[in-house]
């Protein structure tokens, strides 16, 4: 058996891995929705059920990033902040943003000193889209880091273009 590379041990990063999504067929939280029964007692974990009948919101990214407290919080109060208190930082400290239902693309950018990868997440895409610029957007989100050296730490810098990551951070 291989000792785990993530806790207990000491998190050591070299190196940085964008994963995107898919965009236009159904993931995990489309499965979630439609299949995850209201009455299964670990529902709050991947799905918190508003109070007014809407759409749920999809907690299985907080669950990925922050752990099963955050998540039931979350699923109680609809407290983003008090459900982040409550993070475990040594769940997954090499994740720095999980979207587990996005829909879109990714445009990456290499230079010499620099990496950049910009997601573009647009909402569901069930039917197509009326308008010429392929109608409107979730959110745009920036990841960037600089270059770095030998037995340097890579450093990740984030920022929202626009929209609402939500549960994703």
């Amino acid at each position: 058996m291989l000792p785990p590379i993530s806790p207990p041990r000491k998190f050591e990063p070299v190196g940085l891995s964008f994963v995107g999504a898919s965009l236009v067929s159904p993931g995990a939280m489309e499965s979630y929705e439609h299949g995850l029964k209201k009455t299964n007692p670990l529902r709050a974990l991947y799905l918190a059920d508003r109070p007014d009948g809407g759409r749920p919101d999809w907690t299985y990214n907080m669950l990925l990033r922050h752990g099963v407290r955050s998540c039931l919080e979350y699923a109680k109060s609809f407290d983003l902040k008090r459900a982040r208190a409550l993070s475990n930082p040594e769940l997954a400290p090499h994740l720095e943003f999980v979207d587990m239902g996005g829909h879109g693309y990714a445009k990456v950018r290499l230079t010499g000193d620099e990496m950049r990868t910009e997601f573009v997440c647009i909402p569901r895409p069930v039917t197509r889209s009326a308008s010429p610029d392929g109608g409107p957007l979730r959110y745009r989100v920036v990841h960037s880091a600089k270059l770095w050296g030998p037995g340097e730490r890579p450093r990740l810098k984030q920022e929202v273009l626009e929209g609402d990551l939500g549960l994703s951070i």
